[in-house]
């Protein structure tokens, strides 16, 4: 596949490093050189744990390097590693095989950690994540696994499409998931949610939207305010051709992807359900922001700095009444107690809200006293509670549960 990445505004400073950048790298390294990487990257383990990296080459690797300087080229020895290990493989059985792609997918997402800058290592790190994953899940699943383009704002963004083996038995389409993401994930970063919610004989559709993952990394493309445009776009491009029914779509907000996925239901009534695990209520305050997240919204946004960016009222929240009384569906509501980005308190409020404007709507909100930013310690319940709501409020018929 083509690297189509350009040399355009965001990518325009020495490194990949726009001003915001600039000063994040300094916080960062010089954070790293006092306290050490561990205690830097502390918060981001859990989502690498959940992407599959074990504990053992996990502190292996963050023992052996001095600063956050020293991280891409650290992780891709790791990746180098794995793929001698792949190549003297010929003897190994086709689920080895698909094992050892999967670890290798998860190695090269850790090498391009999203907080790094946009750098020739970095998009070669996301490309062997990329392509990694593709191998492996056509292992898997077959015919069932597609690589499919969304058409959306004159652009066609990337997506990964999961199929069950077969129809429900009532003959009606397949109800789709469609997971968006946060700011510094890619969509081959939620391979488990995406297999899981398959085997719970969902159509599941991982996307790269603008300002995300490969649409960011290699084509250059920035986040605009309507992103949450993707989803009904993405039902119109695929619903037809795969069998899925249109009037059964569950979304799954993760992060910042939660804010979006709201505001996708009140613009689109095809969206039934809405699966909000971590999703910022208000994310706009700037001056609040962590140094790593200022530096990410201007690499997402395509902005040099905070006079450049958009009105947070109508881009980055999610408490306008009149986007709110639109959310008329079921809303499941998944926090930790100790999100440092996100307050319970908010999602409480998102929470009353939505009931007082939708008397009997079910809207629920499950909260891990223990839980950190997206519960990224809970991976396993998460998965599992996500797929028992979508069963319940999508009607998933007895019959389609498969076997992978």
């Amino acid at each position: 596949m083509t690297d189509t990445s350009s040399t355009g505004k965001n990518r325009a400073d020495i490194g990949g490093y726009r001003f915001v950048d600039h000063v994040a790298r300094r916080a960062v390294s010089s954070l790293s050189h006092v306290i050490g990487v561990k205690n830097v990257t502390r918060p981001f383990w859990n989502r690498w744990r959940m992407s599959g990296i074990d504990d053992e080459t996990l502190m292996r690797f963050l023992a052996g390097i001095d600063s956050i300087d020293d991280w891409p080229h650290a992780a891709m020895e790791l990746v180098d590693a794995a793929e001698r290990e792949l190549g003297t493989a010929t003897t190994h059985s086709r689920e080895r095989r698909v094992e050892l792609l999967r670890k290798l997918s998860y190695l090269a997402h850790m090498a391009q950690w999203g907080s790094l800058p946009m750098t020739d290592l970095k998009r070669e790190a996301y490309r062997k994540s990329r392509d990694y994953y593709i191998e492996a899940e056509t292992l898997v699943w077959g015919e069932n696994y597609l690589r499919v383009r969304v058409p959306f704002d004159g652009h066609e963004y990337a997506a990964n499409l999961h199929l069950p083996e077969r129809a429900p038995e009532d003959g009606r389409g397949l109800p789709l998931v469609v997971i968006l993401h946060g700011m510094d994930d890619t969509k081959e970063e939620h391979l488990a949610t995406e297999n899981g919610l398959c085997e719970a004989g969902f159509a599941v559709l991982g996307i790269d939207g603008p300002g995300q993952g490969e649409s960011l990394i290699l084509e250059d493309k920035t986040w605009p305010g309507n992103f949450h445009e993707i989803v009904p776009a993405a039902i119109d491009a695929l619903a037809g051709p795969y069998g899925l029914d249109a009037s059964r779509v569950g979304v799954i907000g993760i992060s910042w992807g939660g804010l979006w996925a709201l505001k996708a239901a009140a613009a689109d009534e095809r969206v039934a359900a809405v699966y909000d695990l971590g999703g910022p209520v208000d994310a706009g305050r700037w001056k609040k922001l962590p140094y790593f997240l200022k530096s990410k919204y201007g690499q997402v946004l395509g902005i040099e700095g905070p006079d450049e960016l958009p009105d947070y009222q109508s881009v980055f929240s999610i408490t306008d009444p009149g986007i709110l009384r639109r959310i008329g569906v079921p809303v499941r509501i998944v926090h930790g107690a100790k999100d440092p980005l996100v307050k319970v308190r908010d999602k409480e409020w998102l929470r009353d809200t939505l009931l007082t404007m939708h008397p009997g709507q079910d809207v629920t909100l499950l909260t891990y006293a223990d839980g950190d930013h997206c519960c990224t310690g809970h991976g396993a319940e998460i998965r599992a509670d996500g797929a028992d709501f979508f069963g319940r409020v999508l009607g998933v018929p007895q019959g389609s549960r498969l076997a992978a």
